[in-house]
């Protein structure tokens, strides 16, 4: 009998999610894909494609029709993200929220910073070709779902791909960024503890996030009350080097009086 420890399991859980994403990327960006190009270029068998293939399909996310495999689409805009893993699940409809919210603060021409974060990719999904925008963004997942903006200008600082964060990141990507400016940015967190500050899980994240807050005019940062007195890995900024937060209404008192005494704008959606 072969026995998965819990961190082999989880670790196969990540490389199948990852996988899922990567899939329905190619999927939606050639609005048509077939079996055979999928297992070639993700390297895996067709019996494996045609499996992550029926799990899509069965999320309402493609669409198998004769030869290959269509995106299905809402209110004509492809659905980009592959909400699986249980950072991106969890909270969901709250995040929704907050991102259907900080929309309503981009503007027209608007060049913008988009961290990485679940709630920062439903954000990026609530814009449509209507305007146009320039974005800059290191973060894989926010990439995806912006490419379908035909109208706007995106550009990524580049680097390496890092596995975890989803995010391209090497020595000059913080050097880049801070080559532009940006009207605003939008910055998610891991974590907000009164005394230890906004936190990410990732080292390669915490300098990103950094450089997008210096180089902003209105700083704006996005998260759900669950973030409130959670503290993770790499501590990045403190609350008043923002402009403005989002978040819901489960936000404890404490939090409320803390934000509002720095000066900073407090939306509670």
């Amino acid at each position: 009998m072969l026995i998965f420890s819990k961190y082999e399991e989880e670790k196969c859980m990540t490389k199948k999610n990852s996988r899922l994403e990567l899939l329905l990327s190619i999927i939606n960006s050639q609005n048509f894909a077939t079996v055979k190009q999928l297992a070639d270029e993700v390297n895996v068998s067709e019996m494996t494609i045609r499996r992550d293939l029926q799990e899509l399909e069965n999320h309402k996310l493609v669409k198998s029709v004769y030869g290959g495999v269509t995106p299905l689409h809402i209110k004509g805009k492809p659905i980009n993200s592959y909400i699986l893993k249980s950072e991106q699940s969890k909270n969901w409809d709250l995040k929704l929220a907050i991102a259907k919210k900080a929309a309503e603060f981009i503007e027209p021409d608007d060049v913008i910073f988009f961290d990485t974060g679940s709630t920062v990719q439903a954000l990026a999904e609530q814009l449509t070709n209507e305007h146009s925008y320039t974005f800059i963004s290191s973060s894989f997942n926010t990439l995806s779902v912006l490419t379908r903006l035909q109208n706007s200008t995106i550009i990524t600082p580049g680097g390496v791909f890092s596995y975890k964060p989803k995010v391209f990141y090497d020595l000059d990507t913080v050097t880049t960024i801070k080559k532009y400016r940006a009207n605003k940015c939008f910055i998610g967190a891991t974590g907000f503890e009164i005394n230890l500050g906004i936190t990410c899980a990732y080292p390669e994240d915490a300098p990103i996030k950094r450089a997008m807050l210096d180089c902003s005019k209105t700083r704006i940062l996005i998260l759900d009350s669950s973030k409130f007195g959670f503290v993770s890995t790499c501590k990045f900024a403190s609350i008043e080097q923002f402009s403005l937060v989002i978040t819901d209404k489960n936000i404890p008192e404490d939090y409320v009086n803390y934000i509002t005494s720095h000066s900073v704008e407090l939306i509670i959606d």
